[in-house]
């Protein structure tokens, strides 16, 4: 089974070279984060869009030589567009927008060689210390599931 089993043992860093020097490939960092994906978000809510597919296929081309290439991303839902994926910041005002075009920061993410996997969830508008929205509901702090995640990153 595909996967990278030591994946915590490295940073984003540490990934890109082993990519790099062909000790894992980026299908296999990707199957890895999405399996880990799988496992937790049921627990902890953190992941509010799923990119699999896209994410798959973009680990499957070429991915350049940028600082981060063939690394698994997670991209917070907030500000930040990707086209065809909903952006909704956390809030029933922006339930089910879909931009068309993307963010310049997306953009230059792409352009250092990420492979987005999935959106993340953030408090609404990102504004607020907790993750406790009435679009995706609370998420959990991984470590102490009784506790909700703190603010715009907890996802």
């Amino acid at each position: 089974m595909p996967g990278f089993a030591e994946y915590d043992s490295y940073d984003a860093l540490g990934l890109a070279e082993l990519v790099r020097a062909g000790q894992v490939s980026s299908a296999d960092l990707v199957e890895e984060s999405i399996s880990r994906i799988e496992r937790l978000n049921p627990q902890i809510n953190s992941v509010v869009f799923e990119l699999f597919d896209a994410a798959r296929t973009r680990a499957s081309r070429g991915l350049g030589n940028g600082p981060f290439a063939g690394v698994p991303f997670l991209v917070k839902d907030l500000i930040q567009r990707i086209p065809g994926v909903p952006t909704q910041e956390g809030s029933m005002f922006f339930k089910g927008w879909t931009p068309t075009e993307e963010t310049n920061l997306y953009r230059r993410w792409l352009d250092a060689g990420v492979v987005p996997v999935a959106k993340t969830a953030t408090s609404e508008l990102g504004l607020l210390p907790v993750v406790e929205t009435e679009l995706h509901g609370v998420t959990r702090n991984p470590w102490m599931l009784d506790r909700t995640a703190g603010g715009s990153s907890s996802g």
